[in-house]
Parts: structure tokens; C-alpha cells; sequence
């Protein structure tokens, strides 16, 4: 099979994506120097994805890269499909590395963009950090945090007295300054006053985004926000003596200040993680939480705080008379809990035709007749999923029977006599839900498939007779389909318009695209 070169993946990586997006009819914002791509998911529209030449990360997924990694994320290529699109159809040289080594390109995928360098880098040599002119008064940053995002003043003035909060001179934006454990500026993020312009923020020049707007206290207790307006917004809220305990805004979802401060105070041991009510922050808890336990500290310390609106000015603002922004449940885990619940009716009606043949089928063939079923259950769902049809029913049927009985399986090797059957499938089920973390849940249809089939073909190495094994097979294929059952609930019917979107458009442009033999014909006859 030809493979394509080193230099032929290093030119697709090269591809300015601003103009290959902007051809393709996608939708992008001029922010500054980088562009914003507008798109719709499950969860509605988002602006996460920031583009800059051809470079490109994700800050709600937390992930990026360069153009063929954005083809195969995005639109749910395969590498040689994509390769094709960024090459304008260009067709694969004999290679001789193996294609392993070839998605490598050859600008470092160590240098590609993350949740840090989309702020605070932009590939070149890092600029000096210097902190904006300080104005000579603070009418408009007290005005602005008092009136519009109703902060108590004593908690506004303890933050400006440490000379970490600030009103900057040429603008008259707010400056929220990070500082080390010795109290030296090493990041600044401005913010306007000016409520026509409220999103709009700015990480200064050259700063070190190890270190967010903090307050360090001596209890052992650290309370994580998103930014420094919730910060002081929690704080306002909880009307105490707070200045024992510790506080720190990310200035947004990355984990490196978490891990700085905690490197820098050694008394912290209890950790609140009190990000957003939404799509973004509860997967950044989780994300964090799995950190901070591989870090060493004890799950049972590591605590999760929910405002009651979409974040702790909201629920400040709702207290002053203000519609707030409503919190927003993850898709992803309501579709979960969904999907739990019309199991455990399924199972609860057992007078249903499926319920009768599922345990008329049991008692012929035992253990046999769930692993055959989820073959042939699996064997529809990869045929269902290859067709890439919008009516996604009969994969959905497929994929629901292969969890049902998966967790059939895994109820009847772990028998509990005390307990009834219903109530052990919900426990057993409710288990798989427990664990269930979105974060980690990023994979198209077609990696889905590859997963099953990979675990399929596991299980022709397991005897039926090694119970211990043939539950974790049971455990990981329940997992699976649920997580695919979730998939096609939420993401799926978005992942298929844009990929046949994609299609249709390209079948335009080379219905479009002029003949070139034909043309040099004409021309040399000329």
C-alpha cells in the first residue's frame, strides 16, 4: 500500500486553517491575532476553539494540535482521508517509515498549542512580563465591582490592599495580578469595566500562567475557581472570616496553577473545587480531581462546590435582584442517567416479549447465549454505524441490547441471593454510572466500533469456565455500549451532518473544478 511521506504529512500540517476553514463555508471570529471557530454540539453553540495560522486548540476540551490532528478530531476522519482533503486530493507517495512514525509531523508536537500556550505564548521567544501603569484612582474598578458585580467592598479592598487588584491607567480596565508564595508578580489578566464590552478579557504580555490571582491563607483548606470575579464573588457570599483559608482562580481550566500552589503551600490537604455549573467546569472537575488523587491526595479531601446558578456571580447576582444564568447540567451524564432508567423499566416489565425470549434463551444456553447475542448485536451495530445513516434507531437498538445483556452477564457471575434480580441490575448498572466521566469520553463513532471490535476479539481468548475474567470482559463491553449509547444520543446526529456536510460539499467542488486535461489541450491548440 503507498503510504504518504514525512514531507507530504509535514505540508498538510502547514495548511493555514483560517482560509481552509473559511472555504469550507465554516463560521470563524476575528479575535486579535487568532480567529474563533463557531460551531454547534449537543450542548448548543460554542466559540471554544481558538485558530491562529495553522495551529488550533479546543479550551472546552482541552485539547489541540495542527491541521491533521484537527481533521481527524473535528470532522471524524481517518488519516488518509484527511490527508487527502488538506492536499487537495494529492495521492500518497511510496514511503518507507511506517505510518505510525508518518503522523508525526515534522514541527514538534511537543510545541503544539495547550490551555497555557493559547494565552500566554504564541510560538515565538516569550516577551517580558511587565505589569500595566498603575491609574492614580480606583472610581471606575470599585464602581464596576461594587454596582455591576455586587462584591462587598471589605472583600474588594483586602484583595487591592495586596496589591494583586488594581485599575490600569491607559483603559481603565481592571488588573487581577498572579503572584508567587514570596508575593511577586508573575501574570496579570485584564478586564473591562465597561459592561457593552463584558466578555472582553486579556492575559498581559509575558505572563507565567503557573501562577493565578490568589489569596494564601494558613488553614490546610484551598478553594479552586475559574476567575477571580467568582473567586471574590464566593467569598462576598459566604460573609465569615475567610482569610485563614486559601483561594485561587485558574484563569480558566488548566491544571498548572492548581499544581503550582499546591507545590508552594505544603499546609493545604482539603481542596474545594468550586468551577462553573456547566458543560466545561464539571468535566474540568473531574479532570482535576483525577489529578489531584495521581498527585497523592486523599479522594475523601478533594470536594466538589456547586453554585446554584451557573457560577458564584450568578447566584451573587440573583441575590441582588438579577435574572442569573442558569446552571447547565452535563448532556452527556443526563443521557447516562437516561439510559439507566429506561434499562431498569426494561427489566422491570418482565412480562414484555423481549424479557420472555431473553430468559427462555438463558435457561437453553446459559453464559453461551448472552456471548453469542452480543456478537451478533455488535455485528449489526458495525454494519449500522459503516452506513452512516441519519435514522440511527437500529444502531441504537443493537448497541442497547449489547448493555443490557452485557450487565446480565455481569449479575449473573456475581450472584447475590439475598439480593432480587431488578435490584441487582440496578446496583450493577448504577455502579457503571457512578464512574462515568465525560472527560474521557471524546471518541467519534468509528474509534467506538474499533474499541468493541478489539474487545470482541479478546474474548476469543477466555474460556467461559474463568468467571473472574469473563466479568471484567462483561464490565469493559457494558461500559462501552453504554458510553456508545450515550454518544448517539448526544453527539452523534452532529458528528454525521458535519461529515456528510463535508462530503457533499467537496462532490460540488470537484463537479466545479475544470477539466485540466481538457484545458491544456484547448490551450496548446491555441
Amino acid at each position: 500500500m503507498a503510504l504518504y511521506t514525512k514531507e507530504q504529512i509535514d505540508k498538510a500540517n502547514q495548511t493555514d486553517l483560517e482560509e481552509f476553514l473559511q472555504r469550507k463555508g465554516e463560521r470563524l471570529k476575528r479575535t486579535g491575532s487568532e480567529s474563533v471557530l463557531v460551531y454547534k454540539d449537543s450542548t448548543g453553540e460554542h466559540d471554544s476553539i481558538s485558530i491562529r495560522k495553522n495551529r488550533w486548540y479546543d479550551h472546552k476540551n482541552m485539547r489541540g494540535g495542527y491541521p491533521l490532528k484537527f481533521m481527524q478530531e473535528f470532522y471524524g476522519m481517518n488519516f488518509r482521508t484527511a490527508m487527502k482533503e488538506l492536499l487537495h486530493g494529492e495521492e500518497p507517495e511510496l514511503g518507507r517509515k511506517r505510518n505510525a512514525e508518518q503522523e508525526k509531523p515534522n514541527v514538534s508536537e511537543k510545541n503544539e498549542v495547550n490551555g497555557n500556550t493559547a494565552k500566554c505564548e504564541d510560538g515565538t521567544k516569550k516577551s517580558e512580563f511587565k505589569l500595566p501603569e498603575k491609574d492614580s484612582n480606583m472610581k471606575r474598578l470599585f464602581a464596576y465591582l461594587l454596582q455591576t458585580r455586587f462584591l462587598s467592598k471589605d472583600v474588594v479592598k483586602s484583595f487591592v490592599e495586596q496589591n494583586i487588584l488594581y485599575q490600569e491607567k491607559e483603559h481603565g480596565n481592571v488588573v487581577f495580578v498572579g503572584t508567587d508564595k514570596e508575593g511577586v508578580p508573575k501574570s496579570a489578566c485584564k478586564k473591562s469595566t465597561a459592561e457593552q464590552t463584558k466578555s472582553f478579557r486579556m492575559t498581559v504580555t509575558g505572563s507565567d500562567c503557573r501562577y493565578g490571582f490568589c489569596w494564601r491563607g494558613e488553614s490546610s483548606k484551598l478553594y479552586v475557581f475559574e476567575a477571580a470575579i467568582d473567586l471574590m464573588s464566593f467569598v462576598t457570599l459566604r460573609n465569615d472570616e475567610w482569610k485563614a483559608d486559601s483561594f485561587l482562580a485558574l484563569d480558566g481550566l488548566s491544571s498548572k496553577p492548581l499544581l503550582q500552589f499546591l507545590e508552594d503551600q505544603k499546609n493545604i490537604y482539603e481542596i474545594f473545587l468550586c468551577l462553573d455549573y456547566d458543560v466545561a467546569g464539571i468535566e474540568a472537575c473531574d479532570k482535576l480531581k483525577d489529578i489531584l488523587i495521581e498527585k497523592g491526595y486523599v479522594t475523601e479531601k478533594i470536594k466538589r462546590e456547586y453554585p446554584l446558578y451557573k457560577d458564584w456571580n450568578e447566584q451573587l447576582k440573583a441575590e441582588h435582584g438579577k435574572v442569573p444564568i442558569l446552571l447547565q447540567s452535563h448532556p452527556k451524564k443526563t443521557a447516562y442517567h437516561d439510559a439507566v432508567r429506561k434499562l431498569g423499566i426494561m427489566n422491570a416489565n418482565t412480562e414484555s416479549p423481549y424479557m420472555k425470549w431473553r430468559k427462555q434463551e438463558y435457561e437453553k444456553s446459559g453464559f453461551s447465549f448472552y456471548l453469542e447475542q452480543i456478537k451478533r448485536d455488535f455485528k449489526q451495530a458495525e454494519k449500522s454505524a459503516k452506513k452512516g445513516e441519519a435514522d440511527t434507531k437500529p444502531l441504537l437498538a443493537s448497541i442497547l441490547r449489547m448493555a443490557d445483556l452485557s450487565v446480565c452477564l455481569m449479575c449473573e457471575m456475581k450472584r447475590d441471593e439475598n439480593l432480587p434480580e431488578l435490584t441487582m441490575y440496578q446496583t450493577t448498572i448504577q455502579k457503571l454510572e457512578k464512574v462515568y466521566k465525560p472527560y474521557l469520553d471524546k471518541a467519534r463513532m468509528d474509534r467506538r466500533i474499533q474499541e468493541m471490535k478489539e474487545e470482541m476479539e479478546h474474548l476469543k481468548t477466555l474460556a467461559v469456565q474463568d468467571q473472574p475474567s469473563l466479568f471484567v470482559w462483561a464490565k469493559n463491553m457494558a461500559d462501552m455500549a453504554m458510553r456508545a449509547i450515550i454518544y448517539v444520543e448526544t453527539e452523534y446526529p452532529q458528528e454525521l451532518e458535519r461529515k456528510n456536510s463535508f462530503v457533499e460539499q467537496s462532490k460540488e467542488e470537484q463537479k466545479t473544478e475544470p477539466d485540466t486535461t481538457e484545458q491544456m489541450e484547448l490551450e496548446m491548440e491555441g
